[in-house]
Formats: C-alpha cells, structure tokens, sequence
C-alpha cells in the first residue's frame, strides 16, 4: 500500500475518454501539499482511450495510482479502490466531474479541526459547460452528533417517509425533496469504513450511493454541514445513470434490487445502532409504485406493452411493498394526487396502470 496519505481520492473511470483529463487536472490543481494526495484511478476495463490517458498521466505525476480491472461496475470499481487507499481521508470522485481548487485543503481542515466523521458539502450541475443548478445542503444545524445523525441526517439522504407524501399530496412545498445521495458530496474517513467493514453493494446498478452514504453516516459520531459548493457535476447523455431513466425494464430491476438492498440496509443498521430507519424511506417505495406505473405505461417500440405490465405487476404484489402500500395512511389534499394512491390501497394496480396508459394518450406528464 505504501505510505500513508492525508487524502486518498478514489475515482471510478468506465469509458470516459473525453472527461477524464479535466477532471485529474482538477485534481492536479488542488491548493494542497501533492505530497499528502494520493489520487486512486480504477480504470474499469474501458474499452476506449480512457485506460491510456491515466497511464499517460501516472507517468507523469507520481501521485496517481493507475488501477486496471475487468468491467465490473462502479461499486466494485470503488470497492477495489477502498482496498488500495492509504489516507486518513477519502474522497469519492466521478471521473467525468471535477472540482474547485481549494476543495481538499477546506475540507479536510474542518474535518482536522472538529475531529468530524463526515463533511457534507454543495455542489453545482453543469451541462455544456455551464451551471445550471447550485444545490446546497438543507440541514437545519451545522453539527450534528450522535442519535441526531440517525434521526435528522440518514433520513434526508435515504428516502421519503409516508409523511412526505401525504405533505406533496397537501400541497407543501418541496415536501418530496431528498439530499442528493452521492459519494462525491461528502468527505469520508477511511478508519470509519474500515473498522465497519463497509462495502458498496455490487448487486446494484444504481442506488449503491444512497445505501453506502446512508450507512456511512450511520457509523458516524459526528458530522458537519458546510454551505459551499465544491463539486461540478456534469450532465451528459451518455452517462449509466441518464441511459437508466430512459430504460422502463431497467429501472424496474434497479427499483427491485434496491428494496433488496435497502432490507439489507436495515438489518445491519439496526443491528449496530437499535434504530429501525423503514419508516424513513417508506414513502419512496409507495410512491414509486405510482411512479412506474406511469414510466411503464409510457408507449415503448423497443418492449412490448404486456412484457412492461408483467413487470409492473411483479414489482406492485412483491409482498415488501404491499406491506408498505397498506401501512401507507392517505392523507387530505388534491384530489387528483390522491386517486393513484387509493387504487394501490385496494389492489387495483391493473387499473392504475391502464389509467396511467390513457393519460399519456392525452400527453398528461406525471410531476413530483
């Protein structure tokens, strides 16, 4: 493993030719001593330039640690990662994304001076090159230690209560907002993902982020909150994620492997704290009930209307969330919110779905 670092920056890299060099140069760019950097690059069997590039790059700079392994999706990719890091810290960057200059050196002196866990942090979206969006993060404290870190921090990040909801159904504003779950928004200490044996879950294809983050934090006494934004996400259309949401059937099997997981989730948390944290992400099932039935009624050449029903059913009658559909009290509100809930509390998800068909015939969009 070699010396050890102050920072170990974990960056998983899939054929990202084209993004890769700005986004190290970033890196290179830090305001920090290099010497304390170590940058860990896990080129994940990339089949374009993206594997030379990093090479070019490590021949050039000693900090960066050029890793090379057979495609295996980006959980494993940082899993392989955590394995070779050496720093008190861990930043877990995406490699088409990059970073304002001070990012290391601020981040980790809040982290020094407060002995925290875990920084969270704001960070900018970016489409051709110009900012779009400027997200902060919404905490009511700065600090948070101990139970609040289960209570008041876990639950922004992992999902939305029935509570949530029923206040969308009401009309309250930003009622369905979640904090955005991504590792690349939050400082980690390795000791604290080590000594808990945390991994990221490779049977995920999205969703790994929200688990790894909500269980980070459940292992953490203390946590700040700063009110800058560091990072540059950047938006591109042929990005995993972006290719996911325009996939009904891969969506689907990514909402089913995340239950999955989330039970997981649940078990080993409440194992090691007492607190049982469903009740927090409640919501996020019920309503992506309603959600897919909409993305899977949508008209689709590419599969066919009864293979996207088949698939809606099976996910509607798991018994997970039906269970979760029948704890689900509707509240009071818009009448037109509340219609989709009251066919899944009487089972009528055939209905639903052939109602959801009808409204995309008339060009209705369903909006959270």
């Amino acid at each position: 493993m070699g010396l050890k670092k102050k920072i170990s920056i974990i960056i998983p890299a899939y054929n990202i030719e084209n993004y890769i060099g700005k986004c190290i140069d970033s890196i290179l760019a830090q305001d920090v001593d290099k010497s304390q950097i170590e940058v860990i690059i896990v080129d994940d069997g990339s089949t374009d330039k993206t594997g030379a590039i990093i090479d070019d790059y490590a021949s050039k700079y000693d900090i960066i640690k050029p890793l090379h392994k057979p495609n295996g999706g980006v959980s494993a990719a940082r899993n392989y990662g955590i394995a070779s890091a050496s720093g008190e810290y861990i930043f877990f960057f995406d490699g088409d994304d990059y970073q304002e200059k001070e990012t290391c050196r601020e981040l980790t002196e809040i982290a020094d001076k407060g002995g925290y866990d875990a920084v969270i942090y704001g960070y900018h979206r970016v489409e051709n090159g110009n900012v779009y969006e400027t997200t902060l993060p919404r905490f009511d404290k700065t600090v948070y230690t101990g139970d609040s870190i289960i209570k008041e921090v876990v639950p922004a990040f992992i999902g939305l209560s029935n509570e949530d909801v029923n206040n969308w159904i009401a009309g309250k504003p930003d009622s369905l907002y979640v904090e955005n779950p991504a590792l690349w928004r939050i400082l980690c200490k390795r000791s604290v993902i080590v000594d808990n044996n945390l991994k990221f879950d490779t049977t995920l294809k999205v969703g790994e982020d929200t688990c790894f983050i909500s269980e980070y934090l459940s292992c953490c006494k203390n946590v700040f909150v700063q009110q800058k934004c560091y990072y540059y996400l950047v938006t591109r259309s042929t990005s995993a994620i972006f290719r996911y949401e325009r996939e009904p059937l891969s969506k689907l099997d990514g909402k089913i492997r995340l239950n999955d997981a989330r039970e997981r989730l649940v078990d080993r948390i409440k194992k090691r704290t007492g607190f049982d944290v469903t009740d927090t992400f409640n919501g996020t099932i019920v309503m992506s009930v309603v959600e897919m039935a909409f993305l899977l009624s949508k008209s689709n050449k590419d599969v066919s209307l009864r293979k996207r029903y088949d698939g809606y059913k099976n996910f509607a009658e798991d018994k997970r969330v039906k269970n979760m559909i029948s704890d689900f009290e509707i509240g009071g509100g818009s009448i037109v919110k509340r219609i989709p809930f009251v066919f899944l509390k009487k089972g009528w998800f055939g209905l639903l779905f052939m109602a959801t068909t009808m409204l995309h015939v008339v060009h209705y969009e369903f909006k959270r």
